[in-house]
């Protein structure tokens, strides 16, 4: 995909709408969801430069856990972002869609099932959302989060996911990749659920 960038990503100037709802179509982001943005509360320390950090480097690979509605999302549309204002490309998936694609593809003729694991199983970079949720913590969703991880590991492609899951349930050759602190990040984000709040009118 060629992409023009855009800095800063700001919908200030009603000419460049459009173009920029394209971009948030495309990426799959709410395009006010920047790191800038990220609404930092107790038990959010340090998530914003573990962020950023993965996205340059050395360590390729993230997965952030916790509870709902504390900025997990906001996290993986934020790199998907910034990734973007570098000029690369990533879009935000959740993790039960790309299940159901899976799933419509293996009595499809029309569809490769065998091609589209490999694409995300070897996109330069991949970010998951939701991992878990939906009915995706199943005996195929493990089988298919644990191929994808162990094969992106194995060629140090990045990686950013997120999970409401109990960490400790995740496919087990998954869960030693994440542990290993010299290529990843595991983090919890401690925050409490934001919408509720909201739904309180603090």
């Amino acid at each position: 995909m060629t992409l023009r960038l855009l800095p800063g990503l700001m919908l200030t100037d009603e000419s460049e709408r459009p173009r920029k709802e394209q971009i948030a179509r495309n990426l799959n982001v709410k395009l006010d969801h920047t790191f800038e943005n990220f609404k930092k509360v107790a038990g959010t320390e340090g998530l914003v430069n573990s962020f950023r950090a993965v996205l340059t480097g050395p360590k390729f690979m993230l997965l952030i856990y916790s509870g709902v509605g504390n900025g997990k999302t906001h996290l993986l549309e934020a790199s998907a972002i910034e990734l973007y204002r570098q000029g690369k490309f990533a879009r935000v998936m959740g993790f039960p869609r790309m299940l159901s694609t899976l799933k419509a593809a293996i009595n499809n003729p029309d569809l490769d099932y065998d091609e589209i694991l490999t694409n995300y199983c070897y996109a330069d970079r991949l970010i998951i959302d939701d991992i878990g949720s939906g009915g995706s913590d199943t005996e195929f969703g493990d089988r298919i989060l644990e191929a994808i991880v162990c094969a992106r590991y194995g060629r140090e492609l990045l990686t950013i996911m997120s999970t409401n899951r109990d960490i400790e349930t995740l496919p087990e050759r998954m869960s030693s990749r994440l542990k290993d602190k010299s290529t990843s990040y595991l983090l919890w984000n401690k925050a409490p659920d934001y919408r509720l709040k909201l739904r309180a009118g603090e």
